[in-house]
């Protein structure tokens, strides 16, 4: 693991790091308050032997000294040292749970021997301090004379006596915060490098190119919605969510040069990935670039295309694949641009076989003739094998994938059965939060300059005519723009009968079995005036012809 990648998951779990770190400093302050008062008391004894007569005895003497006094200091908490202290202070404790509270200890190059006691009370330390060192000297004295049968050549003698200590001997309450501190920043790393090593979630794009170099068109933001409509997405022009549509509708573009059709099938590891939001708002932004789009839900398990946009879903998709309808007069327009939807219709019990079967081969044919563009809404692959089918159809699938929700396993399984189908797969990274530059690749907006005096006067009324309906044409519109919004009013323009045809705004050509002648009537107009008249189509198809009001 690299340093970047340690600081990575340091700065996904900081939240888990704060909380660790609080919860260590507070329970290092918790026991320094549980902590009982505790006192030390020394008493420092001064180790002698007798006095030699020449130089070189009191060398030899000195060495003897310091090398008995590493004996001495693991006498001092012995039982026979601290039986007679028992008996003397009267003490509750037995020697073995006193010799917890005594010490002792002899620094190298000096024949000093400090006893350290410990107790509850400044008096009681001081007390327990001088009776432990009384009985080490009655001890060591007995133990050198060899139980008085002879004369010791060893004598201690009280160097200092135990002082009254004025202050506690435990750990100052910064030491134990401190303590706590680190002790909680280790557990929370520990924590989080073991969330890292177990989370099988996809977090990052990083994640993402473990499992498939697919090229991803774009990474689309979290977008708070107040309700199960969302607002009108021309209210984010200058966010990073519109950004991102913008992004993905441009690298489609280019990443389409090559495909075999002009159908995209949009679909998932597993459902609530964002499937359906990706394919309604990419659907409307390649209408208000221009072209000529339908948006099919061929989701017949769970559909949300209807619900999404508004509109009827009584007869769609089933209805003219058990052909009692056309499909020409189940399309209902939306908005105010070129954008045709399809919904999914009522529900039937077999939606893999009316998927798989020859009427849907036909309604895509008829639908990708008329069309500039088809879009899909698929089921998610994995639960079930109508995506899989669906993907075989088409041109291009876009495979959504929302970061901190699907799983890398599900993932590599759906991108796994996507390969068989040997389509064009491109990705989008879904519900990504704001500020991960990693994964946007922009943390802030990039907006356009409005001057100080506001708009003018001509940019006004423009604004005016757009907040009032007037649909925007290619001239006037900023790219990428997505007016009107979800739960929007169905169009109020009549719609076409067009039996294998593909239009466009003014032009007049002829393909399939019809033709589209389109003119305008500017009675009393100057040929440079606004203008104001309404726009007369006129469908031709085969000897009948039908006439509708733009």
């Amino acid at each position: 693991m690299s340093i970047i990648d340690f600081m990575r998951i340091v700065r996904k779990n900081i939240v888990l790091l704060i909380v660790m770190i609080a919860t260590g400093g507070l329970g290092g302050v918790g026991v320094f308050l549980l902590l009982p008062d505790e006192y030390t008391s020394q008493t420092e004894l001064f180790v002698s032997t007798v006095e030699a007569s020449n130089p070189d005895q009191k060398q030899i003497a000195s060495a003897f000294v310091q090398e008995r006094l590493r004996t001495y200091v693991e006498l001092a908490d012995s039982r026979r040292v601290l039986e007679p202290v028992i008996g003397d202070l009267d003490l509750k404790l037995s020697p073995e749970k006193l010799a917890d509270y005594v010490s002792a200890s002899s620094d190298h190059g000096t024949v000093l021997l400090t006893v350290s006691a410990r107790a509850t009370t400044p008096g009681d330390a001081a007390r327990l301090s001088e009776a432990v060192a009384g009985s080490l000297t009655t001890t060591i004295t007995d133990l050198e004379s060899r139980h008085g049968k002879a004369q010791s050549g060893i004598r201690l003698a009280v160097a200092n006596d135990a002082s009254l200590p004025s202050t506690t001997s435990g750990p100052a309450l910064w030491q134990c915060a401190a303590i706590g501190i680190l002790l909680g920043a280790a557990l929370g790393i520990a924590l989080a490098l073991f969330r890292s090593a177990v989370d099988s979630k996809v977090r990052d794009i990083a994640g993402i190119r473990e499992v498939t170099a697919a090229p991803i068109l774009a990474s689309v933001p979290v977008r708070n919605e107040s309700s199960t409509r969302p607002e009108p997405t021309a209210s984010y022009q200058d966010t990073p969510y519109a950004e991102a549509i913008r992004r993905l509708r441009a690298n489609l573009r280019f990443a389409r040069v090559e495909d075999s059709n002009n159908v995209i099938a949009v679909t998932s590891s597993v459902p609530a990935e964002g499937k359906t939001s990706t394919s309604v708002q990419l659907a409307i932004s390649l209408a208000q670039s221009g072209q000529r789009v339908v948006l099919v839900d061929v989701d017949l398990r769970q559909p949300a295309v209807a619900d999404r946009l508004g509109l009827e879903n009584s007869a769609g998709l089933t209805t003219a694949l058990l052909r009692t309808a056309d499909v020409h007069d189940l399309l209902q327009p939306w908005g105010q641009d070129e954008l045709y939807v399809l919904t999914a219709g009522d529900k039937v019990s077999n939606p893999v076989e009316l998927i798989d079967s020859k009427s849907m081969s036909k309604l895509m044919t008829v639908l990708c003739n008329d069309f500039d563009t088809v879009i899909l809404d698929c089921p998610p692959v994995l639960p079930v094998a109508d995506g899989l089918l669906l993907a075989k159809i088409a041109g291009r699938i876009i495979h959504v994938i929302a970061v901190n929700e699907s799983s890398r396993n599900e993932l590599e399984e759906a991108l796994s059965d996507l390969s068989v189908v040997d389509t064009p797969l491109s990705l989008v990274v879904n519900k990504v939060p704001l500020g991960h530059s990693d994964l946007t690749g922009y943390t802030k907006t990039y907006s356009a300059l409005v001057p100080a005096g506001g708009l003018s006067r001509a940019a006004g009324h423009a604004a005016t005519a757009i907040g009032e309906g007037t649909s925007l044409n290619e001239r006037t519109e900023p790219v990428g723009w997505l007016p009107g919004g979800f739960g929007a009013k169905q169009s109020t323009r009549t719609p076409r009968v067009w039996p294998g045809s593909r239009t466009r705004s003014s032009a007049q050509r002829a393909r399939g079995s019809g033709r589209l002648t389109e003119r305008s009537d500017r009675s009393g107009k100057e040929p440079d005036q606004p203008d104001t008249g309404a726009v007369q189509a006129t469908r031709i198809i085969g000897v009948g012809e039908r006439t509708s009001e733009q």
